[in-house]
């Protein structure tokens, strides 16, 4: 669903929150996620 929507000159956009995490449960899990992929750019970055 459209939550907002923004005119920037001829250009529209539009925030959808579809994949937006409702729960705290869901917002634990990409809060996770998030710093595991994190820490993974970061140990990559340590190898170069």
């Amino acid at each position: 669903m459209v939550v907002k929507t923004f005119k920037l000159g001829d250009t529209t956009i539009e925030i959808d929150d579809t994949y937006f995490p409702k729960s705290e449960e869901e917002k634990q899990m990409v809060y996770e996620e998030f710093n595991k992929i994190g820490y993974e750019i970061l140990k990559a970055k340590e190898r170069d």
